[in-house]
């Protein structure tokens, strides 16, 4: 068995798999099985600093067999972003294998091992761990090869095309061996200290564009989603909750005809454990999707409602926000670092004071207010669940089959659930219709292992579209005040002020007075200079759930920041690119710049030979580590909506791994925030969500898309950086920007066109 020492290398610990035996585990399955760890989505869990200790068990695995098949197990989820091919790409690289050498495939999940996908930190988080991975299986391979020929001298060795050729003066013959027939002998080895990882100047693969090991099976049918799961004996589930938010059943209905049986479903918290006595579902079975579906949406049901049902209203929350705004305790971002001898509490009213003084007046000041969006991906939310049960009629164990993006959560709510141990439970993470944030969370997964275990039979349960909307766990609404202080086209003072609910915080995972890192996401640590300057966070105690949405953050602050340079820009009177690069100063890198300039040269041609009746808006913004610049053509405002001609983005995600995929992640982006920006929104009238499909939750059509046109900026960061999300917060302000150039009219609240529903349907 093969161990690895917890440093690679002395000179490079950061770079280390810092790993011990428990968590590097080789199982020689007639070949060599090479298990390691790869980081979850920490962003997701408020776990941002936190790497897993070094006694992590493995959830990853490089796999080679005798007849020389290197394959990459990965216990994550592919929900369309191309994790799967960047992932294998790195192993290829450092393992030297050719991309026609090398397979994914979807690993089973070990209960005891965290999985997890989101963040925009499919590969960015990856990244080292498997660069490591993948020399310390190279490596493996060449101290095989030095028992074929004596010589030790690593030098003489070379890795080439899955296979190891000797160069070095001992006689052997072939002398070159490929990583099948070394396999076996390699997995009896202990990882090298020095694994030479690839310089990046000679790597082959990384940062080419590289066909997605992904797309035969959805173009040929044979890729399997949550939805497709089948068995002959299957039962299926449609689910009907409580339609206001809080609402518990009163009494069980009688099952209808045509039903097999009704369920009644109990509430999970966003950890899993199961309320008592909160039944705020039911689950209509039948013996077809489509039965289960009508008998479920004509179910007469008697709920029990809670008391702050008044409360939970689109016009109160705006009216309890705005009076937050008013006079509301804030909690201070520590920006500008408190000097020694403050915390941010005692500074509060120090740096308040300072920025106050230097405001003066008169001074620039908007608010900006954007609502609850909801998810809404393709794949509705759905769980296929077959249990096995003892002699006594009592669960033995569970296999679960869903569409996830965390699938050790799965085993978290399926155990809470089933009252099963972990170890019990086996999870299948299928490919996913769209993640979005939204099945980061396994509510629809306590629900289907609730309902097979009253049926005892395997059971698929999906959530229709109307249930999808309105039990959905929102990106969170926002009031943003802006004020600022110009002198000539310098800013001098700056005071930043966000009112927004917590999702930490309703997960109980906030210390009290402590920063939501999403709720000021792109509100501090701006790249402009913005003179005396303070961001406050107002926590919003609205009872709508709230959740991990594309962007979260960064897709309200950069539509509130960037809209407000724009009106300094032109109260200024000056052009918002030059506006922009005049603030961009005393930069520790320059990438925000360098986005800049590639947008500007990008769109310079035709914004300034625009016909009339049309405009363009620019907006940048960071997030995930990466820099995104959008410049948008738009036309024609109608009452219900706005042409836009085209999109220039200019994007700096480190090392691209592949130039496609970050290409499809930028245009996805938009896509979905020009959605948000026109008219995606969720209200709320006395505790019910009024927006239940797509009829009046208007979309992008095909024929309405923009040319997209994305350039990739050559970065200063040698690792990647997330993608997945950084394309959406640039557009709403973007978008903005070009409607107030083209009829002097701000458009400071979103969506655009609130009332405007999808025809046709």
């Amino acid at each position: 068995m093969a161990t690895t020492n917890n440093k690679i290398t002395a000179s490079q610990p950061e770079m280390g798999l810092a790993l011990n035996r428990r968590g590097f585990l080789v199982r020689a399955l007639g070949g060599l099985s090479l298990g390691f760890f790869l980081p979850e989505a920490g962003h997701f869990f408020d776990l941002q600093a936190a790497d897993p200790p070094p006694q992590q068990l493995a959830n990853a695995y490089i796999r080679i067999f005798p007849d020389n098949t290197v394959t990459l197990l990965f216990g994550g989820c592919e929900m369309g972003q191309g994790t799967k091919t960047g992932l294998a790409q790195i192993l290829a690289e450092e393992l030297f294998v050719e991309w026609n050498q090398v397979k994914v495939e979807q690993s089973l999940v070990d209960p005891i091992v965290t999985y997890g996908t989101g963040g925009s930190s499919g590969v960015s988080r990856r990244y080292d761990r498997l660069r490591n991975a993948g020399a310390a299986a190279r490596e493996l391979l060449i101290l095989a090869a030095m028992d074929k020929t004596g010589d030790t001298n690593r030098n003489n060795y070379r890795a080439q095309s899955a296979t190891v050729v000797y160069t070095g003066p001992n006689a052997v013959s072939p002398g070159v061996w490929t990583y099948g027939v070394l396999a076996a002998a390699a997995a009896l080895k202990t990882v090298p200290a020095d694994l030479r990882l690839t310089n990046p100047a000679n790597f082959r693969l990384i940062g080419k564009p590289l066909s997605r090991v992904d797309i035969p099976s959805k173009t040929d049918g044979s890729a399997i989603y949550g939805i497709d799961v089948w068995f002959p004996d299957m039962v299926f589930a449609a689910i009907k909750h409580c339609p206001t938010i809080g609402g518990v059943m009163a009494t069980l209905p009688a099952t209808p005809r045509g039903a097999l049986a009704v369920v009644p479903c109990k509430a999970s918290d966003t950890r899993g454990a199961i309320t008592a006595g909160s039944v705020n579902a039911v689950a209509v079975v039948a013996t077809d999707t489509w039965t289960a579906k009508n008998l479920a949406n004509s179910l007469s049901v008697s709920w029990t409602l809670p008391a702050s049902t008044a409360g939970v209203d689109s016009a109160a929350i705006l009216a309890q926000a705005q009076s937050l705004m008013a006079s509301g305790a804030g909690v201070l971002v520590a920006e500008p670092v408190p000097p020694t001898g403050y915390t941010p509490a005692t500074y509060a009213p120090v740096i308040e004071g300072q920025v106050n003084s230097a405001m003066g007046t008169p001074t620039i000041d908007s608010t900006y207010s954007l609502p609850y969006v909801a998810h809404a991906t393709m794949e509705v939310l759905n769980c296929s669940v077959k249990f096995a049960f003892n002699a006594a009629g009592a669960p033995a164990s569970c296999e679960i089959w869903a569409p996830n993006q965390n699938a050790t959560s799965v085993t978290t709510y399926a155990a809470a659930a089933s009252g099963l141990l972990p170890a019990a439970i086996k999870v299948n993470t299928t490919y996913l219709g769209g993640g979005l944030g939204r099945k980061i969370e396994q509510d629809y997964v306590s629900q289907a292992v609730q309902v097979a275990l009253v049926v005892k039979r395997p059971v698929k349960l999906t959530w229709m579209r109307e249930e999808d909307f309105t039990h959905d766990q929102y990106r969170p609404m926002a009031l943003v005040n802006v004020k600022a202080k110009l002198s000539g086209s310098n800013i001098t003072a700056w005071a930043y002020r966000t009112v927004t609910p917590s999702i930490s915080q309703q997960r109980g995972r906030l210390a009290a007075g402590a920063i939501d890192s999403q709720a000021v996401e792109c509100a501090r640590n701006l790249p402009y200079n913005l003179g005396t300057h303070v961001v406050e966070w107002v926590p919003s105690p609205a009872g709508i759930p709230v959740g991990y949405w594309r962007s979260v953050g960064a897709s309200i602050h950069v539509f509130a920041v960037e809209s407000f340079i724009d009106e300094l820009a032109k109260s200024a009177n000056v052009d918002p690119f030059t506006f922009r690069y005049s603030l961009l100063t005393d930069l520790p890198d320059n990438r925000a710049r360098n986005v800049l300039a590639a947008a500007d040269a990008m769109s310079l041609t035709w914004r300034n030979s625009l016909p009339a009746g049309r405009a363009w808006g620019v907006a940048i913004g960071e997030a995930f580590g990466t820099w995104v610049c959008e410049v948008v053509e738009i036309s024609a405002p109608t009452a219900t909506s706005i042409t836009v001609h085209r999109v220039n983005c200019a994007v700096d995600c480190g090392m691209a791994i592949n130039p496609n995929s970050v290409e499809a992640q930028m245009q996805g982006g938009i896509v979905h925030g020009l959605n948000a920006t026109l008219w995606g929104q969720t209200t709320f009238t006395a505790g019910k969500a009024n927006q239940k499909n797509f009829n009046v939750n208007r979309m992008l059509r095909l024929n309405e898309m923009p040319q997209i046109t994305v350039k990739i900026v050559q970065s200063s960061t040698t690792a990647p950086t997330g993608t997945g999300e950084p394309g959406v917060p640039p557009v709403a302000a973007a978008v903005g920007n070009a409607y107030a150039r083209l009829t002097g009219k701000r458009q400071r609240s979103l969506p655009f066109f609130p009332g405007a529903v999808m025809g046709g349907i």
